[in-house]
C-alpha cells in the first residue's frame, strides 16, 4: 500500500488555491484540492492540509485533532494564526515560500524523487538508522528486529537499487541512493563540514 504523502490544499476558490497547489507539486510533494463544500470528502484523507482562513481552521483542526492530518496555516496581510498542536504557521513574509517547504518537510520528510526506488515504511526506518552509521546489532535492538531482518531489508532494497542501474553494493552507496530518493535528509550544515574536513586532509 502506497504511503500517504498528499497534501490538500483547503480550497477558498480564488487564483490563490491554483498558485499554492503548483509551488506544493513544485516542492516535490503530491497536491490536491480539498474541498469542504462538497458533500463527500476524499478517503484517506490527505496526510498535511494546507489553510489560509481562521473560519475555516477550526473544522480542519478537529480532523487534524483525531491523528489523521497534520496542519498548515499560512498566513496573509491581515490574517493570522497562532500556533497549536499539529500546525505550523507560515507567516505573511517575503520568505513565506522557505517556511512552507520547511513545514512540509518537518510533517513529511523531505520529498520523495520521481523516480526513487520504491521502499516500505518500515525498510526506510530501519536501513536509515543503519546507513547512517549504526552497526547491525545497534539497528536491531533500536527497532526491535532480528540482525537477520536488518540484512534482508539491505540486501532486498540494494538489489532493487542495482536492478534500477543505480549502485548501491555498500552502506555508503546505499546512503547516497536514499538521499537521493529523498528517503533521507542530512542534517543542515553536513555537506559544508564534510567539504571543510577534504579541505584539511
Amino acid at each position: 500500500m502506497r504511503e500517504n504523502r498528499d497534501v490538500g490544499i483547503v480550497v477558498e476558490h480564488d487564483l490563490v488555491d491554483r498558485a499554492l497547489l503548483e509551488t506544493v507539486r513544485r516542492f516535490g510533494y503530491d497536491a490536491v484540492y480539498y474541498d469542504f463544500e462538497l458533500p463527500v470528502q476524499r478517503d484517506p484523507l490527505p496526510a498535511v492540509l494546507v489553510v489560509r482562513r481562521p473560519e475555516r481552521l477550526s473544522r480542519v483542526q478537529a480532523l487534524a485533532a483525531s491523528g489523521r492530518a497534520r496542519v498548515i496555516a499560512v498566513e496573509s496581510e491581515g490574517t493570522s494564526f497562532l500556533s497549536a498542536r499539529n500546525l505550523s504557521v507560515v507567516p505573511a513574509a517575503d520568505d513565506a515560500a522557505k517556511h512552507l517547504k520547511a513545514a512540509l518537510e518537518y510533517w513529511l520528510g523531505a520529498p520523495r524523487n520521481r523516480g526513487a526506488i520504491a521502499m516500505s515504511p518500515r525498510e526506510r526506518a530501519v536501513l536509515a538508522t543503519y546507513v547512517l552509521g549504526a552497526t547491525v546489532n545497534e539497528t536491531a535492538e533500536q527497532h526491535f528486529v532480528a540482525t537477520s531482518t536488518v540484512r534482508t531489508h539491505y540486501r532486498r532494497v540494494a538489489g532493487r537499487y542495482n536492478e534500477a542501474g543505480r549502485p548501491a553494493g555498500n552502506k555508503a552507496q546505499l546512503l547516497l541512493q536514499m538521499v537521493a530518493d529523498g528517503w533521507i535528509r542530512l542534517p543542515d550544515g553536513f555537506a559544508e563540514a564534510r567539504r571543510q574536513g577534504a579541505g584539511a586532509a
